[in-house]
């Protein structure tokens, strides 16, 4: 049989996905889509996870730019160094803040930056993610969360 222009391999696929997604809908198997900007949502009871919860905001946003040894401000955000170049130290554009400073997100630059507030912070530059739509606020409170819980690199 010819393909003209693969309308016979779409129609295949659309198929098979209809059949797939029928059977696991039948089946009682519930299927999810992660949003890689925003992480899944994180109960009270279960805790906010450096490593499940943060690190993948960061590798999705913000290493696009904050990455290796020449990532602006000297941050790099890459999965294994992230945790050491924000907690407990100081931010190089809004000396008197941390980047983050574990139990207090109101007085972690990180928050400034991502809130777009850092020149009131005593910071300077663009609202992260720069050149991008800002994070969601439920992105951001899941941010505020973590460091409350004292950022632990879990």
């Amino acid at each position: 049989m010819r393909l003209r222009n693969g309308a016979l391999i779409g129609a295949a696929c659309m198929t098979a996905l209809f059949v797939l997604g029928t059977v696991a809908c039948s089946s009682g198997t519930s299927t999810t889509t992660t949003n890689t900007t925003t992480p899944a949502t994180t109960t009270p009871s279960a805790g906010v996870s450096f490593s499940r919860d943060i690190q993948p905001i960061f590798t999705a946003n913000c290493v696009v730019c904050h990455t290796g040894s020449n990532g602006p401000g000297g941050l790099s955000l890459d999965p294994g160094s992230a945790y050491k170049n924000l907690v407990n130290v100081k931010s190089t554009e809004a000396t008197s803040l941390n980047r983050v400073s574990p139990g207090a997100p109101d007085k972690s630059y990180l928050i400034n930056k991502l809130l777009g507030t850092q020149t009131q912070a005593g910071g300077s530059g663009a609202q992260m993610p720069f050149g991008a739509s800002p994070l969601p606020q439920a992105t951001i409170s899941l941010i505020q969360q973590w460091i409350s819980a004292g950022a632990p690199n879990n």
